[in-house]
């Protein structure tokens, strides 16, 4: 018999998803670049949010940054072939990598999640988002922003009902 991690339940998932595309926008709105879930990983670079499947104390939403290609592949040589930590291409990679993990982090932090660093000795500067603090968010403005649009907007189009009769 073999063990097999066990996958979170279709609830917990949904609101995983949902923080995930939360975790998205705020990293965009503060002008981060966020990879799609789907890129090739080969022609991408940035925050990647992906949902963590599993039923374990440490899932949540998970990101990671992605230096650009030429730069993994570079610091992948030069671990394959024996060259040490001080190789540029493995400082400025992990370097890079490290820097932005500590940004986002406080990014999300600030924004009111609660977040865990360094999750996974396999995954090295991977960030674990577990939850959104009820807070305040700039979110807000926007919604209100938006509603008052709407509210704009409909009245507008009743003014013009009112002249057409």
């Amino acid at each position: 018999m073999t063990w097999e991690p066990q996958r979170a339940d279709a609830d917990t998932l949904a609101r995983r998803a949902e923080l995930a595309t939360a975790v998205r926008d705020e990293l965009s709105a503060a002008g981060l670049p966020v990879v799609p879930e789907d890129a090739d990983a080969s022609v991408s670079a940035g925050a990647r949010v992906t949902v963590d499947p599993l039923n374990d104390e440490g899932g949540g939403v998970l990101v990671h940054w992605e230096v650009r290609y030429v730069m993994r592949a570079a610091a992948m040589d030069a671990l394959s072939e024996g060259r040490g930590p001080d190789d540029p291409s493995i400082r400025l990679s992990g370097g890079a990598s490290r820097a932005m993990q500590d940004a986002i982090a406080e990014i999300l932090t600030i924004a009111g999640y609660d977040v865990r660093k360094d999750v996974n000795d396999m995954a090295p500067n991977q960030l674990a988002v577990l939850s959104r603090r009820p807070e305040p968010s700039w979110r807000d403005w926007l919604s209100a922003q938006t509603a008052r649009r709407q509210e704009i907007l409909g009245a507008t189009a009743r003014e013009r009902e009112g002249r057409r009769r």
